[in-house]
């Protein structure tokens, strides 16, 4: 490893091995994207995103309206106080996506953060 490597993440990551469903709500593939629930597991979780693994592979740029237990973490304060929660979903943007050797593909996704100006429309996605 490089000894000139900065991380720059805000937050740190803390490994979070449960369940998360996920439904796509914006795709730039497609104009009505509204998905029904998918299934996947996450892997790491931090105030300003999570790292999940499913066999469902939304693009890059997609929002999701994610349903999981951050609840249960010590960053869950973290979580409420930064990223947009609408009933009880984080809302996130797909920021990665690494194809897994056995199948199925990591996506990294971002939490939109309070205030962001997509919260009305996504707001509206939802009803």
């Amino acid at each position: 490893m490089n000894s000139n490597y900065t991380e720059k993440r805000e937050f740190l990551r803390s490994r979070f091995d449960r369940p998360v469903d996920f439904r796509i709500l914006v795709s730039p593939n497609d104009p009505i994207p509204a998905s029904n629930l998918v299934k996947g597991i996450s892997r790491n979780l931090s105030a300003s995103g999570i790292l999940f693994a499913s066999d469902h592979l939304p693009a890059i740029s997609s929002v999701l309206a994610l349903d999981l237990d951050y609840r249960t973490t010590n960053i869950c304060r973290e979580i409420e106080e930064h990223a947009l929660i609408i009933d009880n979903k984080l809302i996130g943007k797909v920021v990665r996506i690494e194809e897994k050797d056995d199948s199925g593909y990591d996506i990294g996704v971002a939490f939109i953060k309070k205030g962001d100006r997509i919260q009305a429309q996504i707001k509206n996605l939802l009803k």
